[in-house]
C-alpha cells in the first residue's frame, strides 16, 4: 500500500522579538518578557493528529559573542529563551532542543495537524541586574532547525512517508532602554518660632539615582504660592503667607526650575557627573525663612515644591 505525504515543513522568515520600551530602572530590577509567534519553522497540516516518540523538531540557537543584546555604549542585556510561555522549558544556547515527540510542545501547538499552517513561538525573559545606559539594544540569533516526523499515513505503527530537513533562520531580539530616575526628597520642616527672625536655617539633601551615563539637570518648582515667576516661594495658612526659599548647597543662590537656576548632574555635592544607575548623587540645599517680612498670624504654614529631572 502506498503512503501519500500530507505535510511538509520549511524554514521561513521569523517575526522579530521586541521587549519594547523599558526604563533602565525596570531593566535593572524586573524580568522583562517578550516573545515571537514565529521562530522560523513552518509546517502544513497532515491527516494524523498525534505525533509519536520518533518525531522530532529540533532547534539549536546560537547568538553573538557577547551573549545578549548589545547597546550603543557597549553594555549588554542578557536574557533567557524558553520553548513555551512558562519558565519550565529553558533553551540553552548551542544546545539542541527538541519540540517533538508524543506529548511534546509541537503536539500542544498542533504543529503538523490542521487547520492551517502552523509555526512555533519562542518566549524570552530578560535577566535582572543589568545596569545599562539608555539606547537601543539588539542581538541577531541564528536558529538551526532540523525535523524528522511521519508526514504520511501511519498503519499499525508503520509510517508510510516521512518529512525530513534542516535549515537556518535568523531572529532579531531588541529592547529600547529609556532614561529614568529614583528620587528621594525628605520634607523640609522649619519647626516653630514666635517671630520670623526666630526661624533657623534648615539644611537637607535630595538624593537622585539616574540611568547610567545620563547627563541631566535637577530643578525645583516655585511652589504653589510664589510672589512671582522665579520669585520668593511662600507657604500658606488660610489666607496668610510666609515667604521662604531654598538655596543651592550652602550658598545664597536660589535653586529654581528653569535655565541656569537648575542644577546640572555635574554639580552634585556627592558623586558629581553623569548618572550611575546603581548609586545616588546627592544635591545639598539650605532653606530659610525671609526675615525682611512682617510676622504673619500664628498657624501651620505649608507649601508643595516639585523636584523634576530633565535629560
Amino acid at each position: 500500500m502506498a503512503g501519500q505525504v500530507h505535510a511538509a515543513c520549511s524554514v521561513v522568515a521569523t517575526s522579530p522579538a521586541s521587549f519594547g520600551s523599558v526604563s533602565s530602572m525596570s531593566v535593572l530590577t524586573t524580568v522583562q518578557p517578550s516573545s515571537t509567534p514565529n521562530a522560523g519553522l513552518s509546517c502544513a497540516p497532515l491527516l494524523l493528529s498525534v505525533l509519536g516518540s520518533g518525531d522530532h523538531f529540533i532547534a539549536t540557537v546560537t547568538g553573538s559573542t557577547q551573549g545578549g543584546m548589545l547597546g550603543p555604549t557597549g553594555d549588554v542585556i542578557r536574557y533567557t529563551l524558553y520553548a513555551n510561555n512558562t519558565t519550565t522549558y529553558p533553551m540553552t544556547r548551542g544546545t539542541a532542543f527538541d519540540f517533538g515527540g508524543s506529548g511534546g510542545i509541537a503536539q500542544s501547538y498542533g504543529l503538523v495537524f490542521g487547520p492551517g499552517t502552523k509555526t512555533l513561538p519562542l518566549y524570552l525573559g530578560s535577566l535582572t541586574g543589568s545596569n545599562v545606559a539608555a539606547g537601543l539594544y539588539s542581538e541577531t540569533l541564528s536558529i538551526l532547525w532540523s525535523w524528522n516526523y511521519c508526514s504520511g499515513i501511519n498503519l499499525i505503527g508503520v509510517c508510510l512517508g516521512r518529512d525530513t530537513g534542516t535549515n537556518t533562520a535568523t531572529l532579531t531580539v531588541s529592547m529600547l532602554v529609556t532614561n529614568d530616575c529614583q528620587i528621594t526628597t525628605p520634607p523640609i520642616s522649619f519647626g516653630s518660632a514666635p517671630v520670623v527672625s526666630g526661624f533657623s536655617t534648615v539644611t537637607g539633601q535630595a538624593s537622585v539615582n539616574c540611568t547610567k551615563g545620563s547627563a541631566y539637570t535637577v530643578g525645583l518648582s516655585d511652589g504653589q504660592h510664589p510672589v512671582s515667576v522665579g520669585g520668593r516661594r511662600q507657604m500658606i495658612s488660610g489666607t496668610n503667607l510666609l515667604a521662604y526659599d531654598i538655596f543651592v548647597s550652602a550658598s545664597t543662590t536660589r535653586w529654581g526650575s528653569v535655565g541656569a537656576a537648575r542644577r546640572a548632574s555635574g554639580t552634585a555635592d556627592v558623586n558629581p557627573g553623569n548618572g550611575l544607575g546603581t548609586g545616588s548623587q546627592i544635591f545639598n540645599y539650605n532653606a530659610k525663612i525671609y526675615t525682611d517680612q512682617a510676622t504673619p498670624p500664628g498657624g501651620t504654614y505649608l507649601d508643595n515644591v516639585i523636584l523634576d529631572v530633565g535629560f
